[in-house]
C-alpha cells in the first residue's frame, strides 16, 4: 500500500545497526532521568459478545522493559491495549499486532476485533468525514478470550528509552525478540503462564508472527509455547512478492487475483461464477503460465501467443499491453490499466476501489485509493474509543511511520538483483513438529493486490508445512477483508471457532 501501515515491497534502505553499548558510550546519556513508572488508563465496561455478557476492563498500558544482563537500565517503553474479562475462568489470550513494519495494531484492533469497531462503507466506496460509525462489537473474540493488542517500538505510544535507540528494535531479526520479552513479561505479570495463548498477525505480521513463534519456543528467554497462530492476509515469503528480474513467482502468484478483480469491474467475457473464474485462473497460472515463465526464451513462438490470449482473457488486459510486458505485469501496472480506458485506477490492498487520477495517462497511480478510503476513519476511532476509556496522553499515536519502515533492517542488503528473499514459513513447520497442538489459521481476500491469496496459497504449500493443520480461508475482499461486512462476520466466526476447538 501507498502509506505504510501494511506490508509495502519497494527499495529498502539498509541503516547501520545501533549496539547498546554505542550508546551507552555516549556522554549525554543518562538513563536515571527516565521515568520507569508504568502509566495505565483502565475503565471497566460491559458487553453482549457472540450472546455471552462479559464484564471486562479496558486498558491502555505502558510496560517498561530491562535490558536482560542489566535489570535497572530500562530500554523500551512498551504501549499495549488489553481487553480482560471479570473471571476466574483460565481464558485464552490473543496477542495482536498489525504490519508495516511501522504500524501499530489499531487496524485489527478497531477494524474487527475489539468490543468497539469502526464500520467503513462495505462497498469499497469512500469513508467521507467525521462523524464516522464507531459500533459495539457484538462478534468480538473477547467472548472466549482476553485481547492484547502490541504497538511495536515506533508505533503507537511505544518508543526506545534511556540509552537506546528505536533503530535497535527495527529489523527482521530484532524485532520478534523484543515482542517476546514484551510477551514473556506480560504473561508474567498477569500470572497467565497456563492460559492458551494465540499469535494474530496481519501483513508484515506474517513475517513477525512465525519468528515470534519460534523466539518463544526456543530463542533465548523462557521456553514458551503457542497454541495456534493466526495469519491474516500475510507477508511470510518475500520470494512471492517481490518483483524482481527472474524471480517469477510473485508473477504466477499475483494473476489469480488480477482475474477477481477484472471480473468485479466486468473486465472478462465470462458466464461463470467469480469463484469458478478464479478457481480457473489458479489452475492457469499453476499448471500452464508458471511452467512457461521458467521456459523464458526458450518458449515456441506459437505457445507464448497462446498464453497471451488466455493471460488477457483472464485479467482483462489488451494482448498488446500483456505481450509489451513480456507476461510479466507488476501489480501498479496492472492497477492503472485495467480501467484505463474509463479513467479510473484500481486500489491496492482492496481493488474494488476506483478513482480517477491527476492524469489518466503514465504508468502509475496517484496514491492507493483504498487505503484512502477507510484510514481517517480508523485513526479518528481509535482516539474516541481512547477517550472512553479515559487516556490522556499529550505524546502522539503514531498510527504508522515511514521512518521505522525505511530504517528496517533485512538478513541481506541489495546487491543488484541479489536479495536474501526472507521467509519465515519453516518456522510454523518446524513448531509443528515440536507442538502437537500448534494450529494455523491463515485469511486472505481475492481482491488484495498487496499480498495476495494465491501467492500465500503457494507459500504454505512450498515449506513442508502440514496443511492438514492449517486452515486457509479466502474471502471476497480485499487486504484487510473486514472492511467488507459479510467478510467481517464470516471471519469473527472462523476466529472464533479456531479458538475454541
Amino acid at each position: 500500500m501507498k502509506f505504510i501501515h501494511t506490508l509495502i515491497i519497494s527499495t529498502i534502505l539498509i541503516t547501520p545497526e545501533l549496539s547498546s553499548n554505542d550508546l551507552n558510550n555516549n556522554e549525554e546519556c543518562n538513563s536515571s532521568d527516565v521515568s520507569t513508572e508504568e502509566r495505565a488508563f483502565t475503565n471497566t465496561f460491559s458487553g453482549i459478545f457472540n450472546g455471552k455478557k462479559i464484564n471486562y476492563v479496558a486498558s491502555l498500558k505502558e510496560k517498561i522493559l530491562y535490558e536482560k544482563d542489566n535489570p535497572d537500565e530500562p530500554m523500551a517503553s512498551f504501549f499495549y491495549t488489553e481487553y480482560i474479562a471479570q473471571t476466574n475462568e483460565n481464558r485464552p489470550v490473543i496477542f495482536s499486532f498489525n504490519g508495516g513494519p511501522g504500524s501499530a495494531s489499531l487496524w485489527l484492533h478497531m477494524g474487527v476485533l475489539g468490543p468497539k469497531v469502526i464500520k467503513v462503507p462495505s462497498d469499497a466506496s469512500d469513508d467521507g468525514a467525521p462523524p464516522y460509525n464507531i459500533v459495539d462489537n457484538n462478534l468480538s473474540p473477547l467472548s472466549d478470550a482476553d485481547l492484547v493488542f502490541i504497538d511495536p517500538i515506533g508505533t503507537g505510544y511505544s518508543r526506545a528509552i534511556g540509552c537506546h535507540e528505536g533503530e535497535e528494535f527495527w529489523g527482521v531479526n530484532e524485532d520478534p525478540k523484543i515482542i517476546a520479552e514484551f510477551i514473556r513479561r506480560w504473561i508474567s505479570d498477569n500470572n497467565r503462564w497456563n492460559s492458551p495463548r494465540y499469535i494474530l498477525g496481519e501483513s508484515y505480521g506474517g513475517i513477525r508472527g512465525p519468528l515470534l513463534v519460534s523466539e518463544l519456543r526456543s530463542g533465548d528467554l523462557t521456553p514458551i509455547e503457542i497454541n495456534g497462530l493466526l495469519l491474516v492476509a500475510p507477508a511470510s515469503d518475500y520470494q512471492y512478492l517481490v518483483f524482481h528480474p527472474g524471480n517469477n513467482s510473485p508473477h504466477y502468484g499475483f494473476l489469480p487475483s488480477y482475474a477477481a478483480t477484472a471480473y468485479y469491474h466486468n473486465k472478462v467475457d465470462t458466464n461463470k461464477s467469480l469463484q469458478e473464474f478464479y478457481n480457473d485462473s489458479k489452475d492457469f497460472s499453476l499448471n500452464e503460465y508458471g511452467p512457461a515463465l521458467l521456459k523464458g526464451s526458450r518458449i515456441k513462438d506459437n505457445d507464448k501467443k497462446i498464453l497471451i490470449d488466455k493471460y488477457s482473457k483472464f485479467t482483462g488486459l489488451s494482448k498488446r499491453f500483456v505481450e509489451d510486458f513480456d507476461m510479466r505485469i507488476d501489480p501498479s501496472s496492472f492497477r492503472k490499466e485495467l480501467l484505463r480506458d474509463e479513467g479510473y485506477s484500481v486500489g491496492r490492498l482492496d481493488s474494488r476501489y476506483k478513482n480517477k487520477d491527476y492524469m489518466s495517462g503514465g504508468q502509475h497511480s496517484d496514491t492507493d485509493v483504498s487505503s484512502e478510503g477507510f484510514m481517517a476513519a480508523y485513526v479518528t476511532a481509535v482516539h474516541t474509543w481512547f477517550s472512553e476509556i479515559g487516556v490522556e496522553m499529550k505524546m502522539l499515536y503514531q498510527s504508522g511511520d515511514s521512518d521505522v519502515y525505511f530504517s528496517w533492517k533485512h538478513p541481506q542488503q541489495w546487491k543488484g538483483n541479489d536479495f536474501g528473499y526472507v521467509n519465515t514459513v519453516p518456522h510454523i513447520a518446524r513448531a509443528q513438529r515440536y507442538n502437537k497442538d500448534f494450529k494455523v489459521y491463515v485469511s486472505c481476500g481475492l481482491y488484495d493486490l498487496a499480498t495476495p491469496c494465491f501467492t500465500a496459497e503457494n507459500f504454505m504449500n512450498d515449506n513442508s508445512v502440514d496443511m492438514s493443520r492449517v486452515v486457509f480461508s479466502e474471502f471476497e475482499a480485499g487486504h484487510m477483508m473486514y472492511n467488507h461486512q459479510p467478510s467481517f462476520d464470516r471471519f469473527l466466526k472462523e476466529v472464533r471457532n479456531f479458538i475454541i476447538n
